[in-house]
């Protein structure tokens, strides 16, 4: 009996190690694997492969995967704009919606896409439009300075005579956040609108 005993203690054993070497080896190698909130920046495509899966989760998780879904589409919406694929982040950023309709980046970004398709068709009604949009998009974000830059722009298309109303938007780009080439501009721009207000001034005097 005692013999019995100690071969299935043995076989037990046995067992109880290869399980825990096989365990340390699976923790070992999903540990090692990027975790999803970092392949939401590198590999968004991956992420969002999985998205139906990870929406399907228990509930507690839901919030957790919806803000890694969420980056992973806007990253793949900045990317395809980079490249100037706009209609691709369109259909990115409304993704973005589906999964978190409060998500105020992708209503920020969207405004100021829309805004920029009625900008480039150029007629007044179209600009006086872009204007509202822009300036709605301001208002969801307003510590970027880019809707603000585009409001400006606006106004500069639509009537470059409008000094007021271009500086001032020029002036509430600046006060914020832009990218470089932006602010660049944005600084050349409003020197140049004061520089043209002063000389209408004169003439009229």
């Amino acid at each position: 009996m005692s013999i019995l005993f100690q071969r299935i203690k043995a076989k037990v054993l046995k067992f109880f190690s290869l399980f825990l070497i096989i365990s340390t080896f699976v923790i070992l190698f999903y540990s090692c694997q990027p975790s999803l909130k970092t392949l939401s920046v590198t590999a968004p495509d991956v992420v969002v492969a999985k998205q139906d899966s990870l929406l399907a989760l228990s509930k507690d998780k839901r919030p957790e995967f919806v803000t890694i879904l969420t980056t992973a589409h806007i990253n793949i919406a900045r990317r395809a704009e980079s490249t100037g694929d706009i209609s691709a982040a369109v259909d990115e950023y409304q993704k973005v919606l589906k999964i978190d309709p409060t998500n105020k980046t992708a209503r920020y970004e969207l405004l100021v896409l829309e805004g920029l398709n009625l900008y480039r068709k150029g007629s007044k009604s179209a600009l006086w439009d872009a204007i509202e949009l822009f300036s709605k998009a301001a208002s969801i974000d307003m510590d970027s300075g880019v809707a603000n830059y585009w409001i400006a722009k606006s106004y500069e298309k639509k009537d470059s005579k409008d000094f007021e109303l271009i500086i001032e938007a020029y002036e509430q780009a600046l006060m914020k956040k832009l990218p470089d080439d932006l602010r660049q501009d944005a600084e050349d721009a409003k020197n140049i609108a004061h520089k043209n207000k002063t000389t209408l001034n004169k003439f009229w005097k």
